[in-house]
């Protein structure tokens, strides 16, 4: 009932019930949900994965960590445009817990949650986890992109939902492994998933973090990727 109450009188001032974005942020910030900081900056801009995102009906959607008497695990919240919760889905970790990132919604109204998927007894670094449900919430497919290791393991850090219906994915990856001592390089990635879960994918040049050209790459509003 406290969030229901939150809820409703967030949205009790708009005209036609639709939520904006500071809506939203603070119905997200009502459920309590850990969120991936980096992400936030994509909250706001339309047809990016962040932690809160308005949808395609005038409602919202969400998706942060939370936990309770069994553990920690995600939580994706969809909320309609009169302020009501209308589902909410549970992603349990795989193996030791996971790290949310992001939701994006595809242009059919489904979406897509990315989180980081924690195993110590393979990786400590975590290996992304792709998650997608319909739009009433029910879970389709569920899938880690990649081995969990260090080599050709990318970290997302860029989710846009493009208008053939797949989304854009960029981020980086080490193709190979250093020498001794060594710290390893890492190599921009690019990759393309669709609602059937196939993933294409491509590796350019290497990234150099101290030219904050590569930063560009990574922030809303540089043109979405798609071939």
């Amino acid at each position: 009932m406290k969030y229901c109450f939150v809820i409703l009188s967030l949205v009790s001032s708009l005209a036609y019930g639709q939520l904006s974005v500071d809506e939203a942020r603070k119905v997200f910030y009502s459920y309590k949900l850990g969120s991936y900081d980096y992400h936030e900056q994509f909250a706001g801009h339309t047809g990016y994965g962040a932690p809160f995102i308005t949808t395609s009906d005038g409602g919202a959607a969400f998706f942060g960590g939370t936990g309770d008497s069994t553990g920690s695990f995600g939580l994706v919240v969809k909320i309609d445009k009169d302020g009501k919760e209308e589902w909410k889905q549970a992603i349990r970790p795989q193996f030791d817990e996971i790290e949310t990132q992001s939701v994006v919604q595809d242009n059919s109204g489904d979406f897509y949650v990315f989180m980081l998927s924690y195993d110590s007894k393979k990786y400590r670094g975590g290996c992304e986890r792709i998650v997608y449900l319909n739009k009433d919430g029910a879970i389709i497919w569920d899938k880690i992109i990649s081995e969990c290791g260090l080599i050709n393991n990318p970290t997302i850090s860029y989710i846009r939902s493009l208008e053939d219906g797949r989304v854009a994915l960029r981020g980086h990856v080490a193709t190979k492994k250093p020498r001794q001592g060594e710290d390893p390089k890492y190599y921009y990635w690019e990759g393309w998933i669709d609602k059937t879960g196939k993933l294409t994918q491509k590796t350019g040049n290497v990234i150099d973090w101290a030219n904050q050209d590569w930063e560009k790459l990574f922030k809303p509003g540089s043109e979405a990727a798609g071939r």
